[in-house]
């Protein structure tokens, strides 16, 4: 198999075409639609056409796509088509105070309600205590009065007449008590020193006298009850007259206003009802009596007689959409308010506030699933409201805890809103996985890509987005040659010659660093020099570990070769990823061989720092090993592979081409050129495998191989299926234009070989033996001159005890 020649510069990188790109952005019309969530954007449409309960939605993508844009676009168009739903309000339920009214009322009459009700009790505080100081009310009141008092008096003169048949005399002693006191001839009362000086007989006489009347007082008492019982009567009929009167007009006006809302028409005669009981506190100032009222910011009326509106719409705005950022389990479902006032804490339906839930009802709501999630209970109170289809209002202390405190049970409220969860792929099958009713109520996936074909039409629409974002936050406009380097920086990031990136932050940060370069610098365009200004500052701001990282191989603190040849020795090549930084960096592979059973001893494995992916990829290349040579009979040999001075994990496969040409080298002794590094995965039979971070792991070789000084025999073999995802940056390319660097692309072991060693790996003829000038051929050599080589006492004892054991695991 012949060594490939190094990539045409075509093949670094895709280049966009000049002519099919304008002047300049403000020559293009801003992006109105979504582009390359084709399957996204029918999911929305599905979810929000559904009418039935548990359509709502879960956008999954990467952090950055935009999804929050584009769904609270598409959203706001549809709700907009909508019409707007119903208000809610609370009331006070005047027979339970505990279970308040939840009326519902066509838009925009929930606060037309609470106006209304405002200005009725600003009249009846006039009206009232107006008709109560009436001259009519004041002389039938007084003449309530008269009557009782002349019937007190008439009776009591009864008593007092009989009482002094007995020569006893009525006398009020307390306020509201009356007793009897012994009196001579003359009318005048004993003192007690005379009273006890009377004959035994004389005191038995008042005694009786005393016990007769005050049974007769207690009579006459009981009967003044009775005639107070109904003086009071008739003084609340007074009243209640006097309020029907004062009010009656006013709530007419409301009743016909209101006629066909019969739950309004419900609350009205309650209202009355309680007006009538409760005249007092029109005529009262109490500062006392309403602690609510007091301590409430909105006591413009008795809190009583307050309307809560809970949601209100403009009915000709549409249907609602809301965006709550901080989902707790309050700012969802709402929560009940209490106020102090004079050292008592209190609470009544005036103080339920609502949440995200009621403001988005007949609409659509977005929430953060992960900010959702981390809430305490707030996932499970959305649960819950989803599934029973209404709201309720109730504390989270209550459910929490034991304790026996008074609290509100306000009526619920119907729930007809879409929700719109905005989350990754872990999210999403972690709550798929263990929340059994995340598939119930959250039937459809809105799944957003992270990049797009690239074609013509795409990058037509790339540009169009591009001149949105520039309009949007009013940059400067990109002329064609910084419009040609964005999209090539979106390719770029998508890791794909034929693919965008449709990371919208990412794009927009590019383009707000590049408008500021091309101001820094007074221009009034930004041109393909201020993008490249932007990217290089961006690199050098969260470089620091990167420049560290080639210092330390400038000065050898890293030892990496970039001349010459060694045996056993190879450049690999790494990703780092520390913080936004994103770089590549040669890493030395070095691999050792000795008589053995045909091992491959991993110690980055043994050590506990290489990853499961990385082990794979070295039982790979060791299981290739022993198909190779190891097919009549095991390996004389054992191996061992490490990555020299790494100090933290290592993982992934796409360094197990190299560490094969490591091992190739060892085990034939060919010297590996140290000009060429490597990356690749390779499969059980020496095909090479595409890797991730290749532009990167170019670059990061490039730049050592630059500070080292290039000599035209440096390169970089990659694997054939990455050379689509080749966009490498200019530098690389005029190097490789220079004849001063070089990427190849292989398909099998055999062609990296042939590039590092300088040597063909070779063929098997009918016999299974390869030519000796070949590598193969030169580790066959080796491997039957092992097996073949006494290795002293020890040597042959071992081996006899080895077959020993074998031969009884085979008998056995």
């Amino acid at each position: 198999m012949q060594a490939p020649k190094p990539l045409a510069l075509s093949r670094l990188k895709k280049r966009c075409v000049k002519k099919r790109l304008p002047a300049n952005t403000a020559r293009i019309q801003p992006l109105d639609r979504f582009i390359g969530q084709q399957r996204a954007e029918q999911a929305v449409r599905f979810a929000i056409a559904v009418p039935d309960k548990g359509y709502n939605l879960f956008a999954m993508g990467d952090n950055g796509l935009g999804k929050r844009t584009m769904l609270r676009r598409f959203l706001e168009k549809h709700a907009s088509t909508r019409s707007a739903p119903d208000d809610w309000c609370y009331v006070n339920n005047f027979e339970s105070p505990r279970k308040p009214w939840a009326i519902r009322l066509p838009a925009g009459m929930a606060v037309t309600l609470k106006k209304d009700m405002e200005a009725l009790i600003k009249e009846l505080r006039h009206a009232i205590p107006a008709a109560f100081e009436q001259e009519s009310f004041v002389e039938k009141a007084e003449s309530i009065r008269e009557d009782f008092s002349e019937q007190q008096e008439t009776m009591l003169k009864e008593i007092a007449a009989e009482a002094s048949k007995h020569q006893l005399k009525l006398i009020l002693q307390t306020p509201g008590g009356y007793s009897f006191m012994p009196v001579d001839d003359e009318g005048e009362a004993y003192a007690v020193k005379d009273f006890n000086e009377l004959p035994e007989e004389r005191r038995l006489v008042f005694k009786d006298g005393i016990e007769l009347m005050e049974k007769d007082l207690r009579a006459a008492l009981r009967d003044l009850a009775h005639m107070e019982k109904d003086i009071r009567e008739k003084q609340q009929q007074l009243n209640e007259n006097i309020t029907l009167t004062a009010i009656q007009h006013w709530l007419s006006e409301l009743h016909d206003k209101y006629a066909d809302h019969e739950r309004v028409l419900d609350y009205l005669n309650a209202l009355q009802k309680d007006l009538v009981e409760n005249v007092e506190i029109f005529l009262e100032e109490d500062e006392n009596s309403d602690a609510v009222t007091r301590a409430s910011p909105d006591h413009k009326i008795p809190a009583r007689y307050q309307i809560n509106v809970m949601t209100t719409n403009d009915a000709d705005s549409g249907a609602p959409l809301m965006i709550e950022d901080m989902p707790t389990h309050n700012n969802l479902v709402g929560h009940l308010e209490n106020v102090t006032y004079m050292g008592t804490v209190a609470t009544d339906f005036s103080l339920i506030r609502p949440g995200a839930l009621h403001r988005a009802n007949g609409g659509f709501l977005i929430l953060d699933a992960g900010k959702l999630l981390q809430q305490p209970y707030a996932w499970d109170g959305l649960k819950l409201a989803l599934r029973t289809g209404c709201l309720r209002i109730d504390t989270l202390e209550k459910q929490l805890t034991l304790s026996g405190n008074v609290s509100l049970e306000p009526e619920p409220m119907a729930l007809n809103v879409t929700i719109a969860l905005l989350g990754d792929a872990e999210q999403y099958y972690l709550l798929q996985r263990y929340d059994p009713d995340f598939g119930e109520l959250f039937k459809v996936l809105a799944e957003f890509e992270s990049d797009m074909p690239r074609n013509e039409e795409n990058e037509s629409l790339y540009a169009r987005l591009i001149s949105s974002m520039v309009k949007e936050d009013e940059l400067l406009s990109l002329n064609r040659d910084a419009l040609m380097k964005v999209i090539e920086v979106g390719a770029r990031q998508a890791e794909h010659q034929n693919r965008l990136s449709l990371n919208a932050a990412d794009l927009k940060h590019l383009l707000r660093e590049a408008h500021y370069c091309a101001c820094a610098d007074q221009k009034d365009q930004i041109d393909a020099q201020a993008v490249d200004q932007a990217l290089e500052g961006r690199e050098y701001r969260s470089g620091h570990i990167r420049e560290r990282m080639f210092n330390n191989i400038h000065d050898g603190t890293i030892l990496i070769d970039t001349q010459g040849e060694k045996v056993g020795q190879v450049n690999g090549l790494t990703v780092l990823r520390v913080g936004e930084s994103e770089f590549g960096q040669p890493s030395r592979i070095t691999g050792t061989v000795r008589y053995g059973n045909g091992d491959v001893l991993d110690i980055e494995r043994s050590v506990h720092l290489g990853g499961a992916l990385h082990s794979k990829g070295v039982m790979i290349l060791s299981a290739f090993l022993n198909a190779q040579f190891g097919v009549d009979e095991p390996l004389p040999l054992s191996a061992s592979l490490g990555f020299e001075q790494s100090y933290n994990g290592v993982d992934g496969d796409s360094a197990s081409l190299g560490e094969l040409v490591c091992l190739l080298s060892a085990m034939s002794c060919v010297p590996v050129k140290q000009s060429l590094a490597i990356t690749g995965s390779i499969n059980q039979f020496g095909e090479v495998q595409p890797i991730g971070g290749v532009n990167e792991k170019v670059e990061g070789f490039f730049a050592t191989c630059k500070e080292r000084g290039l000599t035209g025999d440096q390169g970089v073999i990659i694997p054939v299926q990455n050379i689509d995802n080749l966009m490498l940056s200019d530098e690389v390319i005029e190097a490789c234009a220079n004849d001063q660097f070089a990427i190849y692309a292989v398909e099998h072991v055999e062609q990296a070989i042939k590039l590092m060693t300088g040597v063909v790996s070779g063929t098997a003829n009918e016999k299974g033996n390869f030519a000796k000038n070949t590598l193969y051929g030169k580790i066959q050599h080796r491997l039957k001159e092992l097996c073949g080589k006494p290795h002293g006492k020890q040597g042959k004892s071992k081996r006899k005890r080895t077959a020993k054991k074998t031969s009884s695991k085979q008998a056995g």
